[in-house]
């Protein structure tokens, strides 16, 4: 089948490899600006679709000249996997059929940013769900789902990496199926929930909470963009962390300097945080970072 990707993170990339001697066109996100500065820079898709030699289009918005594009290379599947847009119909109808990997078990966690908020709201039980897409947000019918287990120390790139092992093989079921023709479609059953985009305060470690719902947060944005709280006026990211049953400090204190980090009070409980990165600086271990600021008992963080 001649195959349209349409991608746009790092996330996607191991599909696109999967599926590149079908695809006869990468459709991805405009190139954005980095951090502070002006010069343009390309998504990792368009990086990658350029390094394997496939043909591609970038698109800030969807238009007639987009649409011309796609029909060119004559379609017969588009797969979608994460790629930050919705697609209206007059796209969708170029191709036979369309299918995206979304990564929660729909209609949970429909939305930008589901891998993130399963894993701060400490689901275990999850699935990957292959569906045919239609113009509303991730509402479409059900091909394929088959479960996830989210482990409570996954982190947010343990759980991508799981999806990824387990995701191809089941796009490419599910690509089968399409081809021979011999699928059905299930409608999505029961009361569906929105995975929001991840913001900056959702970043933000709040030290009044309860450890659990910290360590959550610490795992859903590691690596990226990790979670941060500060430190003598310093941004600081935290990486890993282990919950503790302690409660002798107000939240952010410091309360106590261990061989394997530091511990923080929280608003119950407490973390001992293994591995953090000061702002200007390298990600380190925590017990480096407590000899090279010379770390006390009693400073608070946040």
């Amino acid at each position: 089948m001649k195959i349209v990707f349409f991608g746009s993170s790092s996330f996607s990339i191991p599909f696109l490899e999967a599926l590149k001697e079908d695809t006869v066109l990468v459709v991805t996100m405009s190139d954005k600006p980095q951090k502070r500065g002006k010069n343009l820079f390309p998504n990792p898709v368009k990086k990658r679709a350029i390094e394997l030699r496939l043909p591609f289009v970038t698109v800030e918005k969807f238009d007639l000249s987009c649409k011309a594009r796609i029909e060119s290379v004559f379609p017969d599947l588009f797969v979608v996997v994460s790629f930050g847009k919705i697609i209206p119909d007059y796209i969708l109808s170029i191709a036979q059929c369309a299918l995206n990997l979304h990564p929660s078990a729909l209609p949970l966690y429909r939305g930008a940013a589901p891998i993130e908020r399963q894993i701060m709201d400490g689901v275990t039980k999850s699935a990957i769900s292959v569906m045919v897409i239609n113009e509303k947000l991730d509402k479409g019918s059900v091909l394929l789902k088959q479960p996830l287990e989210i482990s409570l120390d996954d982190t947010r790139e343990d759980v991508e990496q799981k999806i990824i092992n387990m995701g191809i093989p089941l796009l490419k079921q599910a690509i089968s199926m399409v081809k021979d023709g011999n699928y059905s479609e299930i409608a999505q059953q029961g009361k569906g929930s929105y995975a929001k985009k991840i913001t900056k305060d959702d970043e933000l470690i709040h030290w009044g909470k309860d450890n659990v719902h910290i360590y959550n947060k610490i795992r859903a944005l590691c690596p990226l963009p990790a979670s941060f709280t500060f430190f003598r006026g310093k941004r600081l990211k935290l990486f890993k962390a282990n919950t503790l049953v302690l409660n002798k400090g107000v939240p952010g204190e410091i309360i106590d300097l261990l061989k394997e980090g530091f511990v923080v009070q929280c608003g119950v409980g407490a973390l001992l945080i293994k591995e953090v990165q000061i702002e200007g600086k390298r990600r380190i271990c925590a017990s480096e970072f407590i000899n090279g600021t010379r770390l006390q008992i009693g400073e608070k963080l946040g």
